[in-house]
């Protein structure tokens, strides 16, 4: 029994030595042998657990502590394991960078002024965002991606922003796993409010975001220009048990920066604000998807903000790529609700605007899509003004780094400056770098 337990004690040793000895070697190597020192650790935790039970029935105190020794060997060896691990993990020096270039030129039959009214925008040509996305993992738990964005402010400069710029934890290291499938961010980032801000500029189907997406979640230079709601916070996403089979049921709880939301128009709230995103994804055969989902905004104080919103996805996409033939449909809601305080009167008022949009999209060939979409919504700065607009778009998209796309829209306001405008749109997306991952509307 001692002479085969010296002899696992030591050939572990003399592995954990040899790992050191090689740390210029192979990473195939390291691999190799830290498989052979976790198979001498399980060897070892079996016979500490057989003499464990041999001091019990036989050999009384002295092989008891003989036992205890060997647990504190054991606890050391698997500490050394872990440390090794890490430090034999794959990080990238360079990280996977992919750049994209967002040009789109409009012809309207009417001035048109951006939304915060002070530059024209109609009848020109616009490099709208110029994004490099860097990704690489950091160590074996987390990645990092960073989004830097370079928006057009309505022709007049351009800004320079963190689009996105967060860690990504895969793993816990307390726990050395990721319970229910459990990723945390921490950083910026665009969360779950629907499914429409989550998605950049260059992958959007249309070449506009929704008014529903600029008004309620935020723009500062209406929608033919970056939108939407990216604050600094902390994001938990995690799968929750589900019986349904070919079903998920995912969720989304994040604590973020107040104020930065659209919604509020500056009037910034107690800080923290909580968002949750509840979704139910249904996969018929790789054929058919259909997701479902119901979000909610809260941010409280005598400056109050509350959104409510849900979603619907569809997507046919024939398992078989016969006629390269695939169809699209979706929309959102938005409930909202904001309260402040009159500076002038003191006065408390409130305002619950609701705002909505519904497209589809057919793809005509390998390379063609064509869509429509209609949008209608209450104005936030003052619900009895009306604005809707329907678009018809037709994409060609040759691969993931160029796409081409002509559009038409029609508005209508109860707002003089947005009414009755016809807009013809022309749209190009260059991409290049590491490769990218293709659109959600996209079926090759």
């Amino acid at each position: 029994m001692r002479c085969r337990l010296g002899i696992s004690i030591f050939t572990p040793l003399v592995l954990i030595c040899s790992l050191h000895a090689s740390g210029q070697g192979q990473d195939s190597s390291k691999d190799q042998q830290l498989r052979e020192l976790k198979l001498q650790v399980l060897e070892l935790r079996r016979q500490v657990d057989s003499l464990k039970g041999v001091a019990i029935q036989d050999q009384g105190d002295e092989m008891d502590r003989m036992g205890e020794r060997l647990e504190k060997m054991l606890a050391g060896l698997e500490n050394k394991i872990d440390a090794i691990s890490r430090a034999s993990a794959p990080v990238v020096s360079n990280p996977r960078t992919t750049a994209f270039i967002n040009f789109a030129a409009r012809g309207d039959d009417r001035p048109v002024i951006d939304a915060s009214g002070d530059h024209p925008i109609d009848n020109r040509a616009f490099v709208r965002t110029v994004e490099i996305e860097l990704r690489a993992p950091v160590d074996p738990y987390a990645e990092a991606i960073t989004v830097i964005s370079l928006e057009n402010e309505a022709g007049k400069e351009y800004g320079i922003d963190a689009e996105e710029a967060y860690g990504l934890i895969k793993r816990l290291p307390i726990f050395e796993s990721a319970p229910l499938g459990m990723k945390l961010k921490i950083g910026k980032f665009r969360p779950a409010i629907g499914t429409n801000n989550k998605i950049h500029l260059h992958d959007l189907p249309w070449t506009t975001r929704p008014l529903a997406v600029t008004r309620y979640l935020g723009t500062e230079h209406g929608e033919f220009f970056e939108g939407g709601f990216n604050p600094v916070g902390i994001d938990v996403d995690f799968f929750l048990p589900n019986p349904i089979p070919s079903t998920t049921l995912e969720m989304n709880l994040d604590i973020v920066r107040s104020g930065d939301i659209g919604l509020a128009q500056g009037r910034v709230g107690t800080a923290p604000a909580y968002i949750g995103h509840l979704n139910f994804s249904k996969d018929w055969n790789n054929e058919h998807l259909i997701n479902i989902g119901a979000s909610a905004y809260q941010e409280n104080g005598i400056n109050s903000t509350r959104l409510l919103a849900a979603d619907v996805t569809y997507k046919w996409a024939p398992a078989e790529q016969r006629e390269s033939r695939s169809f699209v449909a979706g929309g959102e809601v938005f409930f909202g609700r904001h309260s402040f305080q009159d500076t002038a009167s003191q006065a408390q008022i409130t305002s619950n605007p609701i705002g909505w949009f519904a497209y589809s999209q057919y793809q005509l060939s390998w390379w063609t899509y064509a869509g429509l979409r209609y949008d209608w919504i209450e104005e936030p700065f003052d619900v009895n003004i009306k604005t809707s607009s329907i678009a018809a778009y037709l994409s060609y998209y040759t691969t993931e780094f160029l796409r081409f796309r002509l559009g038409y829209e029609h508005h209508k306001s109860d707002f003089a400056p947005f009414d009755n405008v016809n807009t013809g749109m022309l749209e190009v997306n260059f991409v290049f770098g590491s490769h990218p991952t293709e659109p959600y509307w996209v079926n090759r």
